[in-house]
């Protein structure tokens, strides 16, 4: 007996914690309807029924549906929406013409006034369309104007009151909730100041708009409000993105959907944005993602640390790893000196690979010819970091890029010009083919002797730079070229991936604001 009465109990436990919607769509016999919810600009379906010959219908599950802005989901297309929430057993009517008008909703009190509150938003509209259409007939008559803008101001104090009367009477409603959320928040006229002004409407920000109410997620609230914060209000800067998205992930850590929402939401955006301060915010959000995205594979994590370990080395804000490197002669007779060396290299070296031998000695053979070869441009390498500079402008490129055959000459051009004037100096990074193929090595090399004396690439304070066994690649994470990087003095990375003319307007604001500091 025990036993039968505990099994009923949780039955009936199992059914109270289901859902029941019944709905009956008139018109639309035999034909199929959707239940979904809303997930930002998406409708996302979560049920399907098929009415019957009386264009009734009955949505059920075991589980409750999570809180939120739903909808049904008709044949022609359209939609109405429905709110689900506490109580999720009631009956909705409707037709296929006018869904406000022809709506009927038994058993669920937060849906009817929901219905009743769209029904009052729809006759305030049509009034105050009206009004404005009668302002504009009355215009130049001072006393009708201020009769017909009182009447607006009444439509408007009509919503008001609604809408505190709605938070009033059901403050613990979701629909109370979702009202206030689409409220922004009002600065007190006291604050005159525009700055300060600014300042306490971003401390405010959320205060009408819960982050951590996993409700919200289902409506077309959510995300607009996330991005409008965080690009609109917030300081573009490294340190300050990451503290703001520390944030907003930290808000969102008491419910699982609502944490990988935001989670993904902030990888994803700062993993497509080119801004080059972008990187960093990815970087912390990437090892974030590592440790607690538990619903990723371990696969794609690990690739992931093997990115962000890359980009690690070549932040914004940080010291730059080391370049060491062989310099190319600023003298065209001395290049071309250089020349046989090349042949050597490619004699000895294409041997080497028709014979094929085993991993280890093919290993220590290309490295011994290529020390030999690289040793002729001299004995020693030479550090970027070593160089005394006020800023050091970096650039990776290599001859057979297009881009790079019309920017390498414009560059050096403007180094003589402008650059070399305010203290900058260029270290113009050949990035050799790959070393397995000396064939390809060979021609290579030879087009970068010919681009060199060509464009007349020589100059105090410019370095053409060499070395096959750097790893500048992973150091400074280039994909493409050319890829610029500018250094300061101390050799931390102040900007990159920008053009070399973006860059010299930031040398001259850096120069600008050194002085004004001095000049205190």
């Amino acid at each position: 007996m025990l036993l039968w009465l505990l099994t009923a109990v949780l039955t009936g436990i199992a059914a109270a914690q289901g859902y029941e919607i019944t709905v009956k769509i008139n018109h639309i016999p035999n034909d199929t309807v959707i239940l979904g919810h809303h997930f930002n600009e998406r409708l996302i379906p979560d049920d399907t029924v098929v009415l019957d010959s009386r264009c009734t219908g009955v949505f059920k599950g075991k589980e409750k549906l999570k809180g939120g802005m739903y909808f049904i989901f008709l044949p022609s297309r359209n939609y109405f929406d429905i709110l689900i929430d506490g109580s999720q057993k009631f009956t909705i009517e409707n037709d296929t013409t006018d869904f406000l008008k022809n709506m009927k909703i038994t058993g669920s009190l937060e849906n009817q006034l929901f219905h009743d509150y769209q029904e009052m938003l729809a006759q305030a509209s049509k009034d105050y369309k009206a009004l404005s259409e009668e302002l504009e007939k009355v215009k130049g008559n001072q006393a009708k104007e201020d009769a017909v803008r009182e009447k607006m101001k009444a439509v408007g104090q009509r919503v008001e009151h609604a809408y505190e009367n709605q938070k009033t009477l059901y403050p613990d409603q979701f629909f109370s909730k979702f009202l206030t959320a689409t409220r922004d928040i009002d600065v007190p006229e006291s604050i005159t100041d525009q700055t300060d002004r600014f300042y306490y409407y971003k401390a405010h920000y959320f205060d009408n708009f819960p982050l951590h109410d996993p409700r919200l997620l289902r409506t077309q609230l959510y995300q607009p409000k996330v991005e409008k914060y965080i690009t609109n209000l917030c300081m573009q800067m490294p340190d300050s993105l990451i503290k703001e998205c520390n944030f907003l992930i930290n808000q969102a850590r008491g419910d699982d959907e609502l944490f990988r929402f935001m989670l993904v939401f902030l990888f994803n955006k700062y993993a497509k944005d080119e801004n080059m301060y972008a990187e960093n915010v990815y970087v912390n959000l990437a090892e974030i993602y590592c440790k607690e995205a538990k619903w990723d594979t371990d696969s794609f994590k690990t690739e992931l640390k093997k990115k962000i370990t890359k980009k690690e080395n070549c932040l914004v804000g940080n010291i730059s790893k080391d370049l060491r490197m062989r310099q190319l002669p600023n003298d065209t007779n001395a290049i071309d000196a250089l020349r046989p060396f090349v042949d050597r290299m490619k004699e000895e070296g294409v041997p080497i690979e028709k014979q094929k031998p085993d991993f280890e000695a093919r290993r220590n053979d290309v490295v011994r010819i290529l020390n030999d070869f690289i040793n002729h441009f001299g004995k020693t390498d030479i550090s970027v970091h070593s160089i005394p500079a006020k800023y050091k402008l970096v650039v990776f490129w290599e001859p057979d890029c297009s881009h790079c055959k019309e920017e390498m000459p414009k560059l050096f051009s403007f180094y003589k010009d402008t650059l070399s004037t305010i203290g900058c100096k260029v270290f113009a990074i050949y990035m050799n083919k790959s070393v397995d193929n000396f064939n390809e090595l060979h021609r290579h090399v030879n087009k970068w002797f010919d681009f060199v004396k060509k464009q007349k690439m020589m100059a105090s304070g410019w370095y053409n730079y060499f070395n096959p066994f750097d790893q500048y690649r992973e150091n400074f994470d280039v994909n493409s070229t050319p890829t610029f990087y500018l250094l300061d003095k101390k050799n931390e990375i102040i900007a990159k991936r920008i053009s070399f003319h973006q860059m010299y307007d930031l040398m001259k604001f850096l120069d600008e604001a050194e002085a004004k500091q001095k000049g205190k």
